[in-house]
């Protein structure tokens, strides 16, 4: 069984020159963070997950967030850290994220003959989340992945977002005429211009 999803977005061989404020984003993260090195010994060291475990939650979030040209694995591993440490305080999360994890290994095993993270196939394993997306633990996944990548101030500038703009004057005079997708329009001399004629 083979699931196929759209998927939106320019492919490689459409993609131009990388622009200046591209450029200055990725080069600025392209590091590991200390924050997702620290967590990446959490990551190691789970109590609650044994590896299986844990790498098939890695793949969850991969999943749930696709970010491939912009997030490092690190950033993914992090998440993945912030589970297993909810995994090792509570019992009950961890019965309830173990047992998720059976039911999607069991549900991978009976469609594809292998665990979740072992299906190659991007699509496949979509859709297979997609069956879990109202379970418990999917839902835990999915909210700490969230706001592991988008409230994380050490990613925003990978997506291009500058943070809050109130102390700084608003978005009028920081960023918000920094967009390169939309061509430039007349110069304020020319509409005048075209008014007065």
């Amino acid at each position: 069984m083979t699931i196929r999803f759209h998927r939106l977005g320019k492919s490689d061989e459409d993609r131009t020159g990388m622009s200046r404020r591209m450029f200055l984003m990725t080069t600025t993260m392209a590091g590991i963070t200390t924050n997702a090195m620290l967590s990446g010994a959490a990551f190691a060291g789970s109590s609650a997950l044994n590896p299986a475990q844990s790498a098939s939650v890695l793949q969850m979030v991969q999943d749930i967030y696709p970010h491939p040209g912009l997030l490092n694995l690190s950033h993914y591993e992090a998440i993945v850290a912030s589970v297993a440490k909810t995994a090792d305080e509570d019992e009950s999360s961890a019965k309830t994220l173990t047992d998720g994890l059976a039911l999607l290994d069991e549900k991978a095993q009976e469609l594809f003959g292998s665990t979740y993270a072992e299906i190659e196939d991007a699509d496949a394993r979509e859709g297979l989340l997609r069956h879990f997306q109202g379970e418990g633990f999917f839902q835990s996944v999915r909210w700490t992945a969230y706001f592991g990548i988008y409230n994380n101030k050490d990613i925003w500038p990978l997506f291009g977002y500058q943070g809050s703009s109130v102390e700084y004057g608003g978005y009028i005079d920081r960023g918000f005429s920094d967009i390169t997708f939309v061509p430039e329009g007349p110069t304020l001399e020319e509409r005048m211009d075209d008014v007065q004629n």
